[in-house]
């Protein structure tokens, strides 16, 4: 099991494991579902309406209802879709098609496919194979132009980045840093994991209150002209001195800033926030502003403004790209749906759930 900090965390809500970034598809499969760590790894494939997400949804709940521990991880591009479950921290259900292929590397002896297209007919497919090929190709070029939008998001940022990196005063950052974390619990061993709470796809941008829920102390940081990145990665910097183990959510777009930072050993977060959002009732609030060089970003705050500008246009369109991308994605499941046998399909969960009982009653 888990230890409760962890399972607090993820009981809060859902969080992500890819994103779709300035760089295109960011996955962070391999530090979240490390097939090393478990002892079941199960790799579901099958095409879109298949009932991949309803099958892990079906799996979770049933493990549930025995006392089982269950993470929770959705889809970037659909977040009312699952992308995989983690079960007591030892068995893993994966969606393991494109763009997360996964394959098994010790097949039957820990891995194992769980193929859905069994139950779909093939010959009706067949028949809808010009529909199918025509919809996958333009699902496939909206999601190119979304990712061109977010690519000049990517490179607009490295700008404001090198704007007002000179006004930090990082001195007078780093110190204050020390101190919040020099009264946390010091810990056993630095690790990170990777958990998102923002995507950016076919529903738009979407970003979970996880760290914000699970937090024992909260501490927001306003991220005034887009600084607060650099205070969360010094957070990181200071917890890997002190032994502490993090989970790290990183911005959607730019896959190497993170937004938000939970200290696993006590509960305490860093969560970025727009200083018009930001409630002080919610945590103690960390004005940005009080590391910043008024003079500098004074010189560089119109150049600021219009990049974002820029930015928030870029975002928007990237969105609309990736709703069409959803709109196809949608008209594919149809079809799919219409040639399953979702009764066979729901015999083989039960069964399956029962095979999963068997191995909880055995270990």
């Amino acid at each position: 099991m888990k230890n409760n900090e962890t399972q607090d965390f993820f009981k809060a809500d859902a969080v992500f494991a890819a994103s779709n970034s300035s760089s295109g598809f960011k996955s962070y499969y391999g530090e979240v579902f490390n097939k090393s760590k478990f002892e079941r790894f199960y790799i579901i494939k099958g095409g879109p309406g298949t009932g991949k997400s309803r099958f892990m949804r079906d799996v979770a709940e049933y493990a549930e209802r025995l006392g089982r521990y269950v993470e929770y991880y959705n889809c970037s591009s659909d977040p009312d879709s699952l992308d995989g479950i983690i079960i007591d921290g030892r068995i893993v259900l994966l969606d393991g098609t494109a763009p997360h292929v996964s394959e098994p590397d010790i097949p039957g002896a820990r891995d194992e496919i769980i193929n859905l297209g069994a139950f779909w007919d093939s010959s009706r497919l067949a028949r809808s194979f010009e529909d199918i090929a025509e919809l996958g190709r333009k699902k496939n070029e909206s999601y190119v132009r979304g990712y061109r939008y977010l690519s000049g998001c990517g490179e607009l940022s490295k700008i404001n980045d090198s704007l007002v990196l000179p006004a930090i005063k990082e001195r007078k950052m780093l110190s204050y840093i020390e101190r919040i974390v020099s009264s946390a619990p010091r810990g056993a061993g630095f690790s990170l994991t990777p958990a998102l709470i923002d995507s950016i796809g076919m529903k738009g941008r979407v970003r979970f209150d996880t760290y914000e829920k699970c937090a024992e102390k909260l501490y927001i940081v306003l991220d005034w002209y887009s600084t607060a990145h650099f205070f969360l990665s010094a957070v990181i910097t200071c917890a890997q001195r002190n032994d502490i183990p993090v989970k790290v959510s990183y911005d959607p777009i730019n896959s190497s800033l993170p937004n938000c930072v939970y200290f696993c050993n006590s509960g305490i977060a860093f969560a970025e926030a727009q200083p018009s959002e930001a409630n002080k009732e919610d945590g103690t609030l960390i004005n940005m502003k009080r590391f910043l060089e008024k003079d500098i970003i004074d010189g560089v705050k119109q150049k600021y403004k219009y990049n974002m500008r820029l930015y928030d246009a870029f975002v928007s369109s990237a969105c609309d790209s990736f709703a069409e991308a959803g709109e196809y994605h949608f008209e594919l499941e149809k079809i799919y749906l219409s040639c399953m046998d979702f009764d066979a399909k729901e015999r083989f969960t039960r069964s399956f759930c029962e095979q999963l009982k068997g191995f909880f009653n055995y270990i």
